[in-house]
């Protein structure tokens, strides 16, 4: 303990032991005033670094020395603030106000009290309340020098609904001098902030950053205050780069680890742009309610995301708090009013909002707000009236006209959208945002780009290069895909629009703002985006899969009228997928094995969320089950009544009793089980999350349970613990961890085939063949396993014991989505090495049933079938592979001849008509345009179909064009002869 500590203590002690009236026998010292001085400045710093516990135990330790020390009291009144005792803060700064009384020395505590008062007030939804009582401190107040009076009277004024009142406060405020405590920066900051003067509040940021680094370092408030301002001024632009948003947020933590500012930004940024995956969204405003369950301002927030995600059972327990704490309060308001709207109350919704105007007519937020959390739920038709009103309300406003724009946009006028979105920029002032200036970008280059073609109520826009090829494949297969879900839903949609872009950047910019989002289309309802077959990846993912799950969104969406929970449209749209065509699977049994194995298998009411996390993916793999269940348990009608109860304005909650008579924790329980029986068959290990093993080691005992019962679960928890140490490269933590096993016998099966993976990293290949063997003797199994047994076999040239391996591997996994490590594919060349072709192209067969993209292997498999007169499956091939590439004239002619060979000639006709049309430019290789003799060739092979759909003239005509081409045409000779 220093000598200044130890005096504090010392004068601590001395006055805690003396009368109530202490002071008044011996005044302090200078030099103890000084030090209890020193040790308030303390604690108040204390409390602005995340230490308010420790920084309320100290000061009450002080005010036992010196009760009326009024700005410890305060000090105190400011902890109590921050561990959000609200009502303990208030009491404490009015009693605080009241001592204070009308000394002109106390003046400046005085002041102190009441703006934290009035803060709280406000906070509450108080605001004529604190109005008034800042009105009354006029005395103490010097809005004119003090730039803390000025913004807590501006901020006083906007919550009692007098703005112009706040404004010109703010703007006395904005003006006031440099000269003042870091926090009067920080309040001088905000007003410039509040009036757009945007450079001069970072100016004022900046200086009070700078007057404080020799001074104790940053204030964590300046911090995230600099943050929330580049946050505002560049939102995720890349000239932004130089002053990030999240950097100064992240200092801040580091300062205060449990800032609310700091986390609630970095939570706005997640959000916003999608591609930030250092961490969830979700998981940050997790942490930001368990650090702060009570406060008013995180629980705001968290209501708004719960209404943006569909949590209506969250958003009203949220709202209930709410109410209690702050239920005047504007932004309740108006999550109350989303709230009535989306549960098919507009009278609640529209009587909120009028209230709320009327006390604010100036003020657009209200209805931006409303608006703009129906175009999070994706409800654009409904959200357009009320960010249109708001955008009319105050013209000045940019975000009311970035989401008119969004809205518009979404909901098929991408004329007016442009419009709105270059309202913002000016309207902006300055203020960039990526999302508006990408979205603007790409509208621009599609429409001066794209041409358009119509098919009844669908509207295509496209890149003309190629247009031809995609006007004959995209267009009818859009049309019979409505057909078919159509028939199938019993709902006809409204006209929609299909945008194909060429390149993926543009297709994730005009989907979400941004590139690189991990998806080839989106559908918004009237609205729908998707890359084209000739994207960059070009060859690798099925266009047709892609479409049918876009437009199956259309009936979803349209059915439901965009009021149904992401999880399910998603989810029904992947199990759609697979219902039409089985090789359009997903297949992410390995990552459902992990998630079954690790405890992560997203609960329903969570699994919206999934959809803006890094786990977007499993999200829609996840929905996709969960309809299958649903659909194998209750039947296909069920679902639509599902549809059409969220439409109804029922919630999950309310829907899944109504239509499935259960909850959605009983559809959690129901839907465990239903996956266990999916993956119980495939053998494999699963990945271990570190964290989860983490915890199950802290309570594993080292030596063996003495009841029998126990041991089991005891000997494949120490496997676990072991597998995952393997899993993150820590050999020697796995082999301590085995160590527990060691005088188990036999050896665990599981024990057994991690010491063979460990041998197989130590190359050494005859021990790993012998643990793996012995693991399999045991009755274990795993899929790697096999591939590793086999591959010795296959050296060592036993390959009959190889192709045993390999066939079990198929059995434990079928069609592992590791191509390097596919059994089927191993077993194809070990059968092709033998020179057994028909059992290699059957195994290559089994293969493409799991891999709708792998266009290389299915072609060698259609060519196959067509060699062997098997033609009806290799014309299904070619057309799985023109659903991938629809610009591969070789495939387009040998699908054709396998059509003719089955007599479907309009079909064949098609496919010869289409191998001259490819630009060979597009051809995949590259290669040059047909010659004169090969267009005949076509020619006099469509004059053959066109004879054998009796189209006598059009086949003449096409045959003589060929003759003309070339007249030795065998074909088209043949044409004319039978014609004749």
């Amino acid at each position: 303990m220093n000598f200044r500590l130890h005096s504090f203590f010392t004068v601590l002690v001395a006055l805690a032991a003396g009368s109530a009236g202490a002071w008044a026998q011996r005044p302090p010292t200078s030099e103890e005033a000084a030090l209890l001085v020193e040790e308030r400045i303390e604690c108040d710093r204390l409390a602005r670094r995340g230490e308010a516990r420790t920084a309320l135990r100290r000061i009450e330790e002080l005010l036992e020395a010196q009760p009326e020390d009024l700005e410890a009291r305060l000090t105190r009144a400011r902890c109590h603030l921050a561990l959000i005792d609200y009502e303990a803060a208030r009491a404490e700064a009015a009693s605080v106000r009241l001592a204070a009384g009308e000394k002109a020395a106390a003046a400046p505590v005085r002041a102190a009290a009441a703006r934290l008062e009035a803060e709280i007030l406000v906070e509450f939804g108080r605001g004529p309340e604190a109005f008034e009582l800042l009105e009354s401190e006029h005395r103490s107040l010097n809005i004119a020098t003090d730039a803390r009076d000025a913004w807590a009277r501006a901020s006083a004024a906007f919550a009692a609904g007098k703005r112009d009142i706040a404004l010109q406060t703010l703007a006395i405020g904005a003006d006031t001098g440099a000269d003042q405590p870091w926090d009067g920066g920080l309040a001088r900051g905000l007003c410039r902030r509040e009036l757009g003067q945007l450079e001069a509040a970072s100016q004022s940021y900046v200086a009070a950053l700078d007057a404080l680094k020799g001074a104790g370092g940053d204030e964590p408030d300046l911090l995230v205050a600099l943050g929330d301002l580049y946050f505002e001024a560049d939102k995720e632009v890349a000239e932004g780069a130089s002053r990030s948003a999240a950097k100064l947020y992240r200092e801040a933590l580091q300062l205060h680890p449990t800032h609310e500012g700091a986390l609630l930004g970095l939570f706005a940024l997640h959000r916003y742009n999608w591609q930030r995956q250092r961490e969830s969204a979700s998981d940050i405003l997790s942490k930001a309610l368990s650090l702060r369950p009570q406060s008013i301002r995180t629980l705001i927030v968290a209501a708004g995301a719960d209404l943006d995600d569909g949590q209506l059972k969250s958003a009203r327990e949220r709202l209930a708090v709410l109410d209690n704490l702050a239920g005047g309060r504007r932004e309740v308001r108006i999550l109350h009013a989303t709230l009535s709207w989306i549960e098919h109350d507009p009278d609640g919704c529209r009587a909120i909002l009028k209230e709320l105007i009327a006390a604010d007519p100036a003020d657009s937020t209200p209805e931006r707000e409303v608006g703009r959390h129906l175009l999070e739920l994706y409800r654009f038709a409904e959200g357009l009236p009320f960010v249109k009103a708001a955008a009319e309300r105050d013209p000045s406003d940019w975000e009311a006209l970035t989401q008119l724009g969004r809205a518009l946009a979404n909901t098929g006028d991408e004329v007016g959208a442009r419009a709105a979105l270059d309202a913002a920029q000016k309207a902006a002032a300055g203020r960039q945002d990526a999302w508006r200036d990408n979205m603007r970008l790409v509208m621009k280059r599609t429409a001066e780009r794209h041409v358009t073609e119509t098919r009844g109520d669908l509207t295509f826009s496209f890149d003309p290069e190629g247009g031809e090829v995609l006007s004959t494949y995209l267009v009818p297969f859009y049309a019979n895909a409505r057909d078919e879900l159509v028939a199938r839903y019993g709902f006809t949609p409204t006209p929609t629009t299909i945008e194909i872009f060429r390149a993926h950047k543009d297709f994730s910019v005009r989907s979400t703002g941004f590139e690189g989002f991990p998806a080839l289309g989106v559908c918004f309802g009237p609205v729908v985006t998707a890359v084209s077959p000739l994207w960059e990846m070009r060859g690798t993912q099925s266009w047709a899969r892609t479409s049918f799950h876009e437009f199956t969104h259309v009936i979803h969406l349209g059915l439901s009228h965009n009021r149904c929970p992401r999880w399910i449209t998603e989810g029904l749209a992947t199990w759609e997928e697979v219902n039409r065509n089985p090789s359009w699977t997903r297949n992410m049994r390995r990552e459902l094995v992990d998630a079954l194995a690790n405890g992560q298998v997203i609960p329903v009411r969570e699994l919206n969320r999934a959809f803006r996390g890094p786990r977007i993916l499993f999200g829609y793999y996840q929905g996709g089950l969960m309809c299958q269940m649903l659909i194998e348990r209750s039947g296909f009608a069920r679902i639509v009544k599902f549809l059409e109860a969220f439409d109804r304005g029922l919630d999950l909650d309310a829907s899944l009793k109504e239509v499935y008579r259960t909850t959605p924790e009983q559809l959690d329980r129901d839907f465990l089980e239903f996956v266990r029986k999916e993956t119980a068959n495939l053998k494999i290990e699963p990945r271990w999350d570190s964290s989860r093993v983490a915890r199950l080691a802290l309570g594993l005992s080292p030596k063996p349970p003495k009841e029998a019962s126990k041991l089991p679960a005891w000997i494949d928890d120490w496997c676990t613990v072991a597998w995952s140490a393997w899993q993150r490269d820590r050999k020697l933590d796995a082999q301590e961890a085995l160590r527990h096993l060691k005088d188990i016998t036999p050896e665990p099966a599981r024990a057994a085939l991690l010491r063979g993976f460990i041998a197989l990293a130590d190359q050494d290949q005859t021990a790993a063949r012998r643990f793996f063997e012995s693991a399999l003797a045991s009755g274990g199994d795993d899929y790697r396993a096999r591939i590793a047994l086999a591959t010795f076999a296959s050296d060592a040239g036993e390959t009959d014991v190889a192709e045993q391996h390999l066939l079990a591997a198929v059995k434990a996994f079928p069609g592992y989505d590791d191509q390097d490590l596919s059994a089927e594919l191993r077993l194809a060349a070990l059968y092709a090495k033998a020179g057994r072709d028909d059992e290699a192209l059957a195994s290559k067969e089994q293969w493409i049933a799991w891999n709708a993209g792998d266009i290389t292997v299915r072609r060698e498999v259609a060519e196959w079938h067509a060699k062997n007169g098997r033609y009806q499956r290799a014309s299904t091939l070619y057309g799985e592979i023109n659903e991938v590439d629809p610009f591969l004239r070789e495939v387009h002619r040998a699908w054709g001849d396998a059509l003719y060979a089955l007599g479907a000639y309009a079909e064949a006709l098609r496919e010869y008509g289409v191998v001259l049309i490819v630009p060979h430019k597009l051809d995949a290789p590259k290669t040059q345009a047909l010659t004169d003799d090969e267009r005949a060739e076509l020619m006099g092979l469509q004059s053959a179909c066109l004879a054998a759909l009796q189209r006598r003239d059009e086949a003449l005509a096409r045959a003589n064009e060929a003759l003309a081409l070339d007249p030795d045409c065998a074909s088209a000779k043949e044409t004319l002869e039978k014609l004749q």
